[in-house]
């Protein structure tokens, strides 16, 4: 799992535990089985954006708050860059 997928996992999981949602209501709401809920909200499934958009609706917030903060998501971006270069100059 990857860190952007654990965070926003983390992030929708605690909303819906404080609305008091079970994953089969999150899995009816969404159109989807209570297993697919579980496994996108348990990381094994990558979100879409189509995904983080209907769950935010669901749990009465905005997609943004489900994302990472800018802090983060720089992090992750600059761990992605080096590992990129990293690959390129192996593959010189």
């Amino acid at each position: 799992m990857n860190t952007l997928n654990y965070i926003i996992s983390k992030k929708i999981k605690q909303k819906r535990k404080e609305l008091k949602l079970t994953g089969m209501q999150m899995g009816y709401l969404l159109g989807i089985s209570q297993q697919h809920f579980s496994r996108l909200e348990n990381g094994h499934i990558k979100f879409t954006v189509e995904h983080i958009f209907a769950i935010a609706s669901i749990l009465e917030v905005k997609p943004e708050s489900l994302l990472p903060t800018h802090n983060i998501a720089k992090a992750e971006a600059i761990s992605w860059a080096k590992t990129v270069l990293s690959a390129e100059t192996t593959l010189r």
